[in-house]
């Protein structure tokens, strides 16, 4: 039941809040030593981390829709536990591998695929649960505090990710993630059942044949998926930020294919630079964190949004010209910092609008139609992003991610995003 007393005062909130930490915690340091193992073990060139990276992004393209329909028919709170379970497994296999001499690219982009694939179901459930733990007006601040938490997370994981793959190899350091994902698990079975499910899925004619049922399936998902479709193409703000956003994950995309190699192999930075850098980032998201709820009272939440767009293409662009400005290390540290707090300034004001906005019944089919597509172009954006890194340089393709960004900006002061509020 959503309570008004405070937050952590909602059992539901804070056992949530406690597998976001530590689920996070493991991801942070995954997130620097999955790349590091296939660029320091494997010697991966920017082709094959543009595969990687769209290897994390190409299940909400094959599975995001199916998704929506799965979690809006059930309760949330299993398919969270199981998919912390699943991504535990899968990541232990990579020090395994290692262990047994067998570790191959092929296997860290399926370790990738996979774990992408779970993690989708959790993003979405996680995403879908939250309005229907807190109260509407709480919000704000609820995703505030989990973002504040990922800040927190992102400043010491990158850091703690640098140290112990400097000090045990990549491969080693993943463990951290997959005893996470298991500690995460654990919190999430405490988290209340009482969320809503307001749509039961039809009942089964037990007279008609297997051909029948399937038939009768495919036609029932594909009804569903089509009414978050609509909800998602009728609703202007949602339109609208679906687009902009678009934009973003491209501009992500295209930068992540080749950042890690930018920073191995143009300025020479070690795994325990990396993570210090990486730390910097996490920085500037606690500082976003903190003055994302300000932001969307005294700007109002669209404004907030350009704010953040802002500071974003200002550490987009610094980091692109960390060698020729000098000071490599403070260069880029800056550059994590600004991208960090611009994007978190971004994402709380832009999330909590679509869960204001967006009915608790069809919040998960929203959402997966909205990955859906933002997830398609990141899968293009990450071929795009090898490609570019191999043909024109990791620089221009950096500054190339930098022109996406400007261009999703110029998009969103020209559309009423930029008027929106929370009410």
């Amino acid at each position: 039941m959503k309570q008004s007393s405070g937050l952590w005062k909602n059992r539901s909130f804070t056992q949530l809040w406690v597998a976001h930490v530590t689920s996070g915690a493991g991801t942070a340091i995954t997130s620097v030593a999955l790349p590091l193992t296939a660029v320091l073990v494997l010697g991966a060139t920017p082709s094959e981390m543009g595969l990687l990276a769209a290897a994390g992004s190409l299940p909400n393209l094959l599975f995001g829709l199916f998704a929506g329909v799965w979690v809006d028919r059930v309760r949330r709170r299993p398919i969270l536990v199981w998919a912390d379970l699943g991504r535990a497994l899968l990541l232990v296999s990579v020090p395994a591998a290692a262990w047994l001499g067998n570790l191959s690219f092929l296997q860290i982009w399926i370790v990738t695929f996979a774990a992408g694939t779970l993690t989708v179901f959790f993003q979405i459930a996680a995403i879908s649960v939250l309005p229907a733990l807190v109260e509407k007006s709480e919000l704000v601040e609820a995703n505030s505090r989990l973002s504040t938490s990922d800040a927190v997370v992102a400043i010491a994981g990158p850091a703690a990710a640098g140290g112990l793959v400097q000090l045990f190899s990549a491969p080693k350091a993943i463990l951290v993630d997959a005893v996470s994902y298991l500690i995460s698990a654990l919190a999430l079975s405490g988290v209340s059942e009482e969320e809503p499910t307001e749509e039961a899925p039809p009942d089964v004619d037990d007279t008609k044949g297997p051909k029948e049922l399937i038939r009768s399936a495919v036609v029932s998902i594909g009804r569903e998926v089509g009414e978050g479709v609509y909800e998602l193409l009728r609703t202007p703000l949602l339109r609208a930020l679906t687009v902009t956003s678009s934009l973003g994950m491209l501009a992500g995309a295209l930068s992540a294919a080749v950042q890690m190699l930018f920073l191995v192999n143009q300025l020479n930075f070690t795994p325990s630079v990396i993570g210090i850098v990486a730390a910097c980032g996490g920085v500037g998201s606690l500082v976003g964190a903190m003055l994302a709820g300000n932001a969307a009272r005294f700007l109002q939440a669209g404004r907030a949004l350009v704010v953040g767009k802002l500071l974003w293409i200002a550490g987009s662009l610094l980091l692109a010209s960390a060698d020729l400005i000098g000071a490599e290390v403070v260069t880029v540290g800056t550059s994590q910092a600004l991208v960090g707090l611009g994007s978190t300034i971004y994402f709380v004001n832009q999330i909590s609008l679509r869960q204001t906005i967006t009915s608790i019944r069809l919040l998960g089919r929203v959402t997966a139609a909205r990955r859906f597509v933002l997830f398609g172009v990141a899968t293009i954006g990450a071929f795009i992003g090898g490609l570019l890194g191999e043909t024109v340089g990791l620089r221009a393709t950096l500054l190339v991610g930098s022109a996406a960004l400007t261009l999703e900006l110029a998009m969103l002061l020209a559309s009423t995003v930029r008027q929106a509020r929370i009410e």
